[in-house]
């Protein structure tokens, strides 16, 4: 590697560092925001032997980021010193994204993914507090590097192949969605592999990946099993989050409220006090089902409505809007400036590699599977920019691939 490339990466390390250190501290405050609360109380759960309330497992978010809380509970490091871990995942978030881009489309556009990876606002915004988003853009961009790095070669490079792996779960145990992206990869892997003969061990080395990742997080759902009674469970939360997508009433577009919300804002006190509170309190696994039924009839009962909800959250995912009873503001402003460059970029990129797509490396073609899953998924319950944002690497990935000017990569 070039001395330069290497300086380039130090710096581009150290930079997003020293910015991270610097952005947690002018931030800080006293107080918890947002989700700090709930993953700081698993965290002091595992500290006590156990994860979710025995008596009634809850088990809201995978066990990742709480496990990595815990351990810094244990030495007693003080809020502020938790929050600082994030400004580390954060550089490595950068490097790791530099080294994904680079075999692929040079320094240039991979230090351009990597400033992206460094400075979105909605990683600048919640990696000075106990949130998942600079963990999981962490494992993202590491798997963008380590699997690349496994399938490029002619022959299987089995440390990064295990790297990947153990990347991919610890994804999946930060962002539980990410096993049901494993679940669904798979029987496509299956079948790209028994149909492209040319690129067979390839994508047999990304489903062994897949497998392994799916491997490593077996425990988890053992213990999801016990507490539920249910087979592959990653969480507890999706009947919640369908009925809130279904719901159709005058002014709602699928947004997602509180339980507190439900009981107190006036637009929501009509259709929702009577009904959401009693279930809400309900036990876990009753809940769960319960939530779901009600989904179910709101589908059947206005199906073009839960259709105008699901195209209205293909905005909240990029943009944060539209919200049921909020105007637009200046932050989805913003984001519509950064991120809609982005989704035209995404979808110049897809036309490129459809046109090419014989010509495209097999690893961005199991990249963009995995990113197509998630996406598609996510847009099935309410969604929030701050889930899409951490999809970057991968994202930025695929773009420069295609786009980088390369003579077999551009448009016929």
């Amino acid at each position: 590697m070039p001395a330069s490339t290497k300086r380039l990466e130090l710096l581009l390390f150290g930079g997003t560092l020293l910015l991270y250190i610097a952005v947690t501290l002018v931030a800080n405050r006293p107080d918890l925001i947002w989700d700090e609360g709930r993953y700081l109380a698993f965290a002091r759960n595992l500290t006590q032997g156990f994860y979710a309330d025995p008596k009634n497992a809850d088990i809201i978010n995978g066990p990742g980021y709480p496990l990595l809380l815990a351990v810094l509970l244990m030495v007693k490091a003080p809020l502020i010193g938790l929050r600082m871990v994030n400004a580390l995942f954060m550089a490595l978030a950068a490097w790791f994204s530099f080294r994904a881009v680079k075999p692929y489309a040079g320094p240039r556009w991979a230090l351009g993914v990597a400033l992206i990876t460094a400075l979105h606002p909605n990683l600048a915004r919640t990696a000075p507090y106990l949130m998942t988003e600079a963990l999981a853009v962490c494992c993202i961009a590491g798997f963008a590097w380590s699997f690349s790095a496994a399938l490029r070669p002619e022959k299987a490079n089995w440390l990064m192949m295990i790297g990947a792996a153990v990347v991919f779960a610890s994804l999946t145990m930060t962002r539980v969605f990410f096993g049901n992206v494993i679940m669904a990869s798979v029987p496509f892997l299956v079948l790209s592999a028994l149909l492209v003969k040319r690129e067979r061990g390839r994508i047999l080395r990304a489903l062994t990946v897949m497998l392994v990742s799916f491997g490593l997080c077996v425990p988890w759902l053992a213990y999801t099993k016990d507490k539920t009674g249910e087979n592959l469970c990653w969480s507890t939360v999706g009947g919640e989050l369908l009925y809130w997508m279904t719901s159709t009433h005058e002014g709602e577009n699928g947004h997602w409220f509180s339980v507190e919300d439900a009981q107190t804002k006036p637009e929501l006190v009509a259709h929702h006090r009577e009904l959401y509170l009693p279930y809400y309190e309900l036990p876990v696994k009753e809940r769960e089902e319960r939530f779901k039924q009600l989904a179910a009839e709101q589908l059947k009962a206005n199906p073009a409505g839960v259709f105008k909800n699901w195209i209205c959250n293909w905005g909240r995912l990029i943009i944060g809007h539209p919200r049921s009873f909020e105007r637009m503001d200046v932050t989805a402003i913003v984001l519509l400036v950064i991120n809609g460059p982005i989704v035209l970029a995404l979808l110049w990129a897809s036309v490129v590699a459809l046109r090419r797509w014989r010509e495209v490396p097999p690893e961005i073609w199991v990249i963009g599977l995995l990113s197509f899953i998630y996406i598609g998924g996510s847009s099935v319950a309410p969604g929030l920019p701050r889930y899409t944002v951490v999809l970057w690497p991968w994202i930025g990935l695929g773009i420069a691939t295609m786009l980088s000017k390369k003579p077999e990569m551009t448009p016929a």
